[in-house]
């Protein structure tokens, strides 16, 4: 019976000495009491090894010792990634892993992996990069069910992104997320084929849509009175295109945050700090709200982006508003806004917690007709 208890260490077979006085370095493997000795192709006299930290000392073993961690770490994960979908490990799997062949992957089922993977995953990122996975998962058992690894290749790319194509989804952001699973996969052994990798991803939009103010006022204004549970999203939603806030941080946003009209909070996504001072529409949006809720509470009520999301759609066919809404496009209204009311780059990457100005520019759409009245006054030669 095979048991989840297994032990990797870095032992010097001094059985094998040389003629120079060096031995090799050997991983032994102890598992389901059996020993499985993996050489390391690595040598080191036996003065030079420390048989308790597994390691060479002295001067010069940095690179030995870097190593040696790293093979013992790529080992274990993939013992451990294999037990969590359920695929016994012989040792001739564990050999072909430890010379960079990969294991038999016929019979894995991708989803068998991919749970395994965001579950270890999700421990090292924020909520809000979660749910992305948790996105991918759908799209990938919607377009393929029963997926096999074996069966991700080149060919597999393209045709899943002409699916995000045709179902008008987030093509640069699934397909990211899945060639970093991928890349798991490929460093653990679970993986042969290598194709997908020449893939290339969209680039992300720069030139992302905006509200203009005549469509925030159609929104402002448009009758919801017989869907009254759009309200609570139509008033985030403004919120963020009068604040450039993200969902994550409006959401987030508890009264203590809010002193003397200025906002403050540390982000979110990039726990980056974050100060915005408001002007009236959004002081207006926090008042209705402010005196109905608990010192400790959040600002606005608890709603799923999803949610959101979906009401925004319906409010924008109500507010006849052409352009397809989700949240993100107040964060972009927002930096579009005060660059064509001529508020300098410098203070709108501030305000929307960018650490560089590069990051604030994918979020300045430029109104043509203020280029063009730029461009009426240039003149490239000197005036005779």
């Amino acid at each position: 019976m095979e048991t989840n208890y297994f032990t990797v260490k870095a032992v010097l077979r001094m059985d094998k000495i040389r003629k120079d006085e060096t031995c090799p370095i050997y991983i032994v493997l102890q598992r389901n009491n059996v020993t499985q000795k993996l050489s390391l192709s690595e040598f080191i006299q036996v003065k030079h090894w420390d048989k308790n930290t597994e390691q060479g000392i002295g001067k010069g073993y940095g690179n030995l010792n870097a190593i040696i961690k790293k093979r013992k770490q790529n080992l274990e994960d993939f013992i451990r990634e294999s037990k969590s979908f359920g695929k016994p490990l012989t040792k001739a799997d564990i050999n072909n892993f430890w010379n960079g062949k990969s294991v038999n992957e016929d019979d894995v089922l991708f989803s068998k992996f991919y749970k395994s993977f965001c579950k270890r995953h999700f421990k090292t990122i924020k909520e809000s990069t979660q749910v992305h996975y948790v996105t991918l998962e759908k799209k990938l058992n919607h377009f393929k069910p029963n997926l096999k690894i074996s069966e991700i290749n080149y060919s597999f790319m393209v045709e899943f992104d002409n699916y995000l194509i045709e179902t008008k989804s987030g093509r640069y952001n699934m397909i990211k997320f899945l060639k970093t699973t991928l890349k798991e996969a490929l460093k653990l052994g679970v993986v042969k084929n290598e194709s997908w990798k020449g893939f290339q991803n969209v680039s992300p939009n720069t030139s992302e849509i905006y509200l203009t103010p005549a469509e925030i006022h159609l929104i402002e204004i448009c009758d919801l009175s017989s869907k009254k549970q759009y309200e609570l999203t139509r008033c985030m939603f403004l919120f963020s295109c009068y604040t450039g806030m993200r969902f994550s941080d409006v959401v987030a946003l508890k009264k203590e945050n809010y002193k003397n009209g200025i906002i403050t909070l540390k982000q979110v996504k990039t726990n980056v700090d974050l100060k915005v001072p408001v002007n009236l529409q959004a002081k207006k949006i926090i008042c209705r709200f402010y005196s109905k809720r608990k010192e400790d509470e959040n600002i606005f009520p608890k709603i799923e982006n999803q949610t959101v999301n979906r009401y925004l759609k319906k409010i924008g066919e109500i507010a006849k508003i052409k352009k397809e809404l989700h949240f993100h496009i107040g964060r972009h209204t927002f930096g579009t806004t005060l660059l064509n009311n001529n508020v300098n780059v410098f203070y709108i990457s501030k305000m929307m917690g960018h650490k560089k100005l590069s990051q604030t520019y994918a979020y300045t759409g430029v109104n043509v007709g203020k280029m063009k009245d730029i461009m009426t006054n240039v003149n490239f030669s000197s005036k005779k």
